[in-house]
């Protein structure tokens, strides 16, 4: 259910008013679109419970955390993003390779297991900030902590929305930092919903 959060927050950033010729691919199949002023290529690598899984993104990029390398580790969920960003035609033509999964470094971050936001992460490689992300729409929430990189905080905007689900990003400096928490409200309730507004609206 992380990996198809991850997937819709993705994929519901890459908006805007369209004024530039990219290539929009999803692994090998492509066709060109237009885009605000940047387009995109990012290579994925994800691994939800052990199970690998790559893909290659190009698209429109209209927000600047999606121009540059990172990873977020959630736990049960890992995900590295080998990426860039240019703002001329056709100009993300340029496949990257994967990033492979960072070894640890020593910091550690909460992580959730059915909203059970208790559990630890060993962090990895430049992962150097814990994470706190909170989707929510009317009384529906669903929460990932985590570990990533200071460039996904430092990209990131603090609060935004996409189709009407209200989206917050925390970042902390620090062991633990993101603090512990239990929450009672439906996950798999809010993943549906998030899934229906993006796919179906």
């Amino acid at each position: 259910m992380k990996f198809l959060l991850t997937l819709v927050l993705v994929s519901a950033l890459f908006s805007g008013v369209l004024s530039l010729m990219c290539l929009n691919c999803f692994n090998e199949q492509c066709w060109e679109i237009d885009c605000p002023d940047q387009c995109a290529s990012l290579t994925l690598l994800v691994i939800n419970n052990f199970n690998n899984m790559s893909a290659v993104l190009k698209t429109c990029a209209v927000l600047d955390i999606f121009c540059s390398p990172m990873t977020v580790n959630l736990g049960e969920l890992v995900t590295t993003s080998n990426a860039m960003c240019c703002n001329t035609t056709l100009c993300n033509n340029e496949t990257l390779p994967v990033i492979p999964v960072p070894l640890p470094n020593g910091r550690i971050c909460y992580t959730c297991f059915n909203n059970n936001c208790t559990q630890t992460v060993d962090c990895g490689g430049n992962e150097d900030r814990c994470l706190t992300l909170t989707a929510s729409q009317l009384d529906i929430t669903a929460t990932m902590k985590g570990c990533v990189d200071k460039s996904f905080c430092s990209n990131s905007q603090p609060f935004f929305s996409v189709r009407n689900i209200n989206v917050s990003v925390q970042c902390c400096d620090g062991n633990l930092c993101n603090s512990a928490e239990i929450f009672t409200t439906s996950f798999l309730l809010m993943i549906i919903s998030l899934h229906s507004s993006l796919f179906f609206s």
